[in-house]
């Protein structure tokens, strides 16, 4: 017989178990689910970073208070545990395939300042699991990790979560925080009313011996590779290593064969001399839309679950925080309903919907399907000044399209063509844009 449960949260990512240790720490009666056995192991590629230390993110500025090992959010008036290592970043740099760049942040001004001049820092994602995980468990969580979640059902006045290994947990409220491949949101239908894109695919490299130019910085390379491929780089927290991974919106192309060509051959060979790899760390995931609706049937949905793309651990952490929050004070004041959980559907309206267009995020994958890399060689070379430093997925592209804007002039005058591709960057819907990677792709794994 199914357990009963005030709240069943599915998924043990950071929204997830902040979710969960939000909901222990109020007192309700939650259960936390998640296929993984260790679920501190990250097995997935991720870059780790923080978005953002040096500017806001759904309104609110993160800080890492290093002196008492707790990530800060003011503006919503909480922290978290954090026991594991950083590392400070100090600028942005990204290169064309020939090694022209644009760069955000002075590295070494940046370097001077200390953590005055970070851009932001990466830290230990499996660090920051146990924390979290440790908080929920001292404050009466159930965990089940093991448990492969495959759909749920409203039932009377509670929800149903049924799993692959024929396991049910009952609740009468369910927050699901499963991920960019959300089960959750394919059954319930939530799906069906978003936008596809593409899929992306990364194989990603923790490497020790690399030696970039700059040690403590964020790498973009835009690779001479048809269809397009990007590589992202950045420090590894509490080690003296690397993580490159190889990005491409067409499924099927060789990670492993353009990873081989850049570290061996070009402009960035150098930086790979004595390298070695420690570890591979695969990933895909789909480019959608926004959920515009979370609830369905007494079912919440956070983070990369209804994010476009994912929503950084600041919108992960926050997410589940405010879900648990909402469900907590429907039950309190037994609004089982829609209106119950209102707190978490109006934050979700007017913080996200309203403030985030999804629209911005994807089109940062625009360029290198509208210019070939000879063409973005030539614009990163023509942007002589360094850029304010900023890691932020919405703000950052654009820093780099006011940079582009006062070159224009010369770009119109002397690459007539670019200059006409870069009008029609503004003005082709994102559907043509992407074509190509939407046949390529797989949009199953998120919509049906």
């Amino acid at each position: 017989m199914a357990k009963d449960y005030d709240v069943i949260i599915v998924g043990a990512g950071p929204a997830g178990l902040m979710a969960a240790k939000t909901a222990g720490e109020n007192g309700l009666k939650a259960a936390l689910l998640e296929r993984k056995i260790d679920i501190a192991d990250i097995k997935r590629a991720c870059s780790m970073m923080v978005v953002t230390l040096t500017g806001k993110y759904l309104g609110e500025r993160v800080f890492l208070n290093t002196r008492d090992r707790r990530i800060c959010f003011p503006r919503y008036g909480f922290s978290v545990q954090y026991d594991g290592p950083h590392q400070d970043f100090y600028t942005w740099s990204i290169y064309s395939h020939k090694g022209n760049k644009v760069q955000l942040g002075d590295y070494g001004q940046n370097v001077k300042k200390g953590e005055a001049g970070r851009i932001s820092a990466v830290y230990s994602k499996g660090a920051l699991l146990q924390g979290l995980l440790d908080e929920a468990c001292s404050n009466h969580v159930d965990i089940y990790p093991g448990y492969n979640v495959i759909g749920c059902m409203k039932e009377g006045g509670s929800v149903t979560v049924m799993t692959r290994e024929g396991r049910s947990f009952k609740g009468t409220f369910v927050i699901g925080a499963d991920g960019r491949s959300s089960k959750l949101a394919r059954t319930l239908g939530l799906n069906r009313d978003r936008k596809y894109f593409g899929t992306a695919t990364t194989l990603g490299y923790e490497m020790a011996g690399v030696e970039p130019p700059e040690k403590y910085a964020l790498f973009q390379i835009f690779l001479n590779e048809t269809p397009p491929m990007r590589i992202w780089m950045t420090p590894r927290a509490g080690r003296d290593e690397h993580f490159a991974m190889v990005t491409s919106l067409h499924p099927g192309r060789d990670h492993a064969a353009a990873f081989k060509r850049v570290t061996s051959e070009g402009h960035f060979a150098p930086w790979f001399k004595k390298a070695e790899v420690k570890r591979t760390l695969p990933a895909v995931g789909n480019m959608l839309s926004h959920i515009v609706d979370p609830y369905k049937d007494q079912v919440l949905l956070v983070s990369d679950a209804v994010w476009c793309q994912e929503a950084e651990m600041t919108g992960a952490v926050v997410s589940g925080w405010k879900a648990a929050n909402a469900v907590t004070f429907a039950l309190v004041e037994g609004k089982i309903s829609r209106e119950g959980v209102a707190g978490y559907l109006d934050w979700w309206r007017d913080e996200v919907i309203k403030q985030y267009d999804y629209k911005d995020m994807i089109g940062n994958a625009v360029m290198p399907y509208m210019l070939n890399p000879d063409e973005i060689d030539f614009l990163l070379g023509s942007i002589k000044k360094t850029l304010p430093g900023m890691l932020d997925p919405y703000e950052t592209p654009k820093l780099v399209g006011g940079a582009l804007a006062e070159i224009m002039p010369m770009v119109q005058k002397e690459r007539p063509e670019i200059f006409q591709k870069l009008g029609r960057m503004r003005t082709t819907p994102l559907e043509v844009v992407f074509g190509s990677c939407m046949r390529a792709g797989f949009p199953t794994l998120s919509l049906s």
